[in-house]
């Protein structure tokens, strides 16, 4: 994992790397302005970035806003000494909110949440000519002796590994099965009822009675990592 830390105060930035580096990661890159980072050739490759809410010049809400649209694949983590402005602070990158000074409790919570949501970019090679981030894939279903990837812009896209080939690599990337023809994505799980799971875009699939209790084992292991636990 490259992670970036980006804060105008130089203390800061070495305290912050150095809990990093105490977490065992050795890929760290500093940056002391918002405009330095975003100039940055390395800005495209960062996974997680320790952002610093209030800088001089280019600040830490207008740079949240520009890797919405450029780098959504770049986490962000939130440092700062004023919670009242984490308000304007929320997004689709951000993962945590952290008030400084940081301690080495609250950067391993983070590192683990950032490890698991990393998952969400994994490209997986579904045929010959398609892959896909995993956070693309709503469910899969077995068809015959092929497995069809259900995607959350309405792709149908079909596979000829089995489903229970897949499920062997999916496992480990937040999917679950939900009976012997069908495996969810959790990141889109919504809510379940005794026949029927609901999935993030009005999307429906059938459960088995018997899977029930494995949903709900891995829905549990699932929100634990998301909360960083």
């Amino acid at each position: 994992m490259k992670i970036g830390i980006c804060d105008d105060n130089k203390k800061e930035r070495e305290h912050i790397e150095a809990l990093c580096r105490d977490q065992g990661y050795e890929e760290i890159l500093s940056y002391a302005s918002g405009e330095e980072l975003l100039l940055s050739p390395d800005l495209s490759s960062l996974s997680l970035l320790f952002l610093d809410i209030e800088m001089g010049g280019v600040g830490g809400i207008e740079i949240k806003n520009r890797l919405e649209t450029t780098n959504p694949a770049t986490y962000i983590v939130f440092c700062t000494s004023h919670s009242e402005m984490m308000g304007d602070a929320f997004g689709r990158n951000v993962i945590y909110f952290l008030t400084k000074p940081l301690s080495e409790r609250s950067v391993q919570i983070v590192m683990n949440k950032a490890t698991f949501f990393t998952k969400d970019s994994y490209r997986l090679a579904i045929n010959s000519r398609v892959s896909l981030p995993c956070e693309n894939i709503l469910y899969l279903h077995a068809e015959q002796k092929h497995t069809v990837f259900h995607t959350k812009d309405n792709k149908i896209i079909s596979s000829r590994r089995s489903l229970k080939n897949w499920l062997e690599e999916l496992g480990a990337l937040g999917f679950c099965p939900i009976s012997r023809s069908t495996v969810i994505n959790l990141r889109h799980y919504v809510r379940a009822d005794e026949n029927m799971v609901y999935l993030h875009q009005n999307t429906a699939v059938s459960i088995s009675r018997r899977y029930q209790p494995v949903l709900r084992e891995k829905c549990d292991a699932y929100m634990l990592h998301v909360a960083g636990l």
